[in-house]
């Protein structure tokens, strides 16, 4: 028997809604976003629907179960009876046990029922079993009338499972093209999004998300008309393989989608492009500088007090900075010089001393709220303007991923009782493996070998090792000393990261091949957001449409995701950096406090 709600679903989904507004190209009256209030309206709109329709979107595991394994993606819920739409390529077939985590970190059970994944055909129905609760749901909008232009919030789980429950990600884009068959966008997407929703700006599901480009504005989608008019079919557990389809494009399982180059004339680019946003950056992007590898731009520094001290990317840095001075090269084309006093390795931080600096500190905004859905404007050097984002949570957790950090490549055990009574010391660990090609190799390191200290300090144990080598930062260069047989040696070794196997370096992650920071994870507490900010283009600030700088880009994380320190963080490593190095203590500029330009 079919439920009721689903009977009325489908009813209440025979008449397409009506557009919002007079004169409007589509569903929503922002198609020419003109000035930066009109910006703000739009912001107010994307901040209360990124609120309201988070619990309505669901992490799916199919295989596996919280302990991993198996495969995932997004839904969202439908119907409050617990019908969860989602693609055809996550839920594979009917009949397949589901497991479904909430936003709100609830876990329920269910199965799929009917799935297409044909063509571009992609979307299927999942029902879960509520234990008699009402669960928030999503209406079913209608992809007729979509045009061009049309804002769209698109939510998901991507890369997967968090380690901890959180509600989805949340990214803003427009409509570039649609079609009845596809609708192609340009808020990113990547692995764990398939199966999420796209919202228009009435909150309602107008297309499943479904598959990636190579550029972050290359994102398709299942116009949600094609789900509404196989309702019945999927309710059924009717499958790809049994469905009569009309339409021949999707007779071919293969998909050619024409992407648009550098977004669309209607894309979120076209309104970077067009609004004032550098005025609003304009008293951040003065305390910025391009850290220069010869006549290239390596990584961006942010000038943080009037003592010359500037903060960057630490992995980001040129090679061969520890043997000399740095060049860098102001807005204006003004050119210092400077050094590294001192560095963070799990932050990824370094802090310059700019010689006879003459550009103003940033004025920092602490405590700062972030909310999903939120404008976040990162200040660009050159000819670029700023690149607009959208903060996709309040803040997100930045775990370590120990392959991407700092990998001094050796194997140990505990030196036995008679190996360190040879060497007359207590604490000792024996290398019974050198990683070829890794740092320990290069310094000179042979099995054998009783490591016995790196940087002067006694080690304690082989966690003891892994804790020191992780609280460096990869290019850092640590002083190993050791014993073989009876002689001491002291060797030199420059952490690098642990050795690719099978993938290219700065593209690791995702479904799609794309420049991603080398480091860019490990900081804990991030500010996330979807502006696209390439590796070379962090260590600069991110601004609120206040004009308040409200975080500094530390890594590019994926093709969908720039992550920021907050403030706080920021700056409470920063002044432990500076009171190491014993320069001058820094004092920096806040909006309450501002500095003199």
């Amino acid at each position: 028997m079919i439920p009721l709600a689903v009977i009325l679903l489908t009813a209440a989904l025979q008449t397409p809604s009506a557009a919002v507004g007079d004169g409007t190209r589509g569903q929503d009256p922002f198609d020419d976003v003109a000035s930066i209030g009109e910006m703000r309206a739009l912001e107010g709109d994307l901040r209360a629907l990124a609120l309201r329709l988070r619990p309505t979107v669901a992490l799916i595991r199919i295989g596996g179960g919280r302990m991993g394994g198996g495969s995932s993606g997004t839904g969202v819920l439908i119907t409050s009876d617990g019908l969860v739409a989602t693609c055809g390529h996550v839920g594979g077939h009917a009949g397949v046990r589901v497991d479904v985590t909430l936003s709100d970190g609830t876990e329920l059970h269910g199965k799929t029922l009917g799935q297409a994944n044909i063509g571009a055909l992609d979307c299927g129905l999942i029902q879960l079993n509520t234990e008699g609760r009402d669960l928030p749901c999503a209406p079913l909008g209608t992809s007729t009338g979509l045009a061009s232009g049309d804002w769209l919030v698109s939510m998901g789980f991507t890369q997967g499972p968090p380690d901890e429950p959180r509600p989805s990600l949340v990214r803003i884009g427009r409509v570039l093209r649609i079609t009845p068959e596809e609708m192609l966008f340009d808020a990113p997407i990547d692995a764990g999004d398939s199966g999420g929703p796209s919202f228009n700006l009435r909150g309602e599901v107008v297309a499943i998300n479904s598959r990636c480009g190579q550029s972050p504005w290359e994102n398709a989608a299942t116009p949600v008309d094609r789900l509404r008019e196989r309702m019945w079919e999927f309710r059924d557990g009717i499958d790809e393989s049994l469905l009569t389809l009309d339409n021949s494009d999707d007779s071919e399982r293969g998909v050619r989608t024409n992407f648009a180059r550098n977004g669309s004339e209607n894309g979120r680019m076209a309104v970077q492009r067009t609004l004032p946003f550098d005025e609003i950056v304009a008293n951040a992007r003065a305390s910025m500088l391009n850290v220069m590898d010869g006549k290239a731009a390596r990584v961006c520094a942010t000038v943080i007090d009037g003592d010359g001290h500037a903060v960057t990317k630490r992995s980001q840095l040129p090679a061969g900075w520890q043997d000399g001075h740095l060049k860098l090269e102001s807005a204006a084309g003004d050119h210092f010089t400077a050094r590294v006093i001192g560095s963070d390795g799990p932050l990824d931080l370094a802090v310059l001393k700019i010689d006879n600096c003459t550009i103003a500190p940033i004025q920092w905004t602490h405590d700062a709220h972030i909310a999903p859905g939120q404008v976040l404007l990162t200040p660009r050097l050159g000819q670029r303007s700023a690149a607009l984002g959208f903060a996709a949570i309040e803040s997100r957790e930045s775990d370590r991923d120990w392959s991407s950090g700092p990998y001094l490549g050796v194997r140990t055990d505990p030196a036995t009782t008679a190996e360190r009574e040879l060497i007359g010391t207590s604490p000792a660990l024996k290398v019974v493996e050198v990683v070829p090609g890794a740092a320990a190799a290069a310094a000179g390191v042979e099995v054998g070998d009783l490591l016995l200290s790196i940087d002067g300090k006694e080690l304690s144990g082989r966690m003891g090792l892994r804790r020191m080598i992780a609280d460096r930062a990869v290019g850092d260069r640590v002083a190993l000393e050791i014993a073989r047989g009876e002689e001491r040696l002291h060797l030199a070794a420059t952490l690098a990261k642990r050795p690719a196997v099978g993938r290219t370096k700065g593209t690791t992650r995702g479904n799609t091949t794309t420049a991603i920071s080398d480091v860019s994870t490990g900081f804990g507490s991030v500010l996330a957001h979807d502006g696209i900010v390439w590796p070379e283009q962090c260590g600069g600030p991110i601004v609120n449409l206040d004009g308040q700088a409200v975080g500094l880009n530390i890594a590019r994380f994926d093709r969908t995701a720039t992550h920021a320190l907050s403030v706080e963080n920021l700056m409470a490593a920063v002044e432990k950096i500076i009171a190491r190095s014993g320069t001058v203590e820094t004092h920096p500029a806040s909006a309450a406090d501002p500095a003199p330009r």
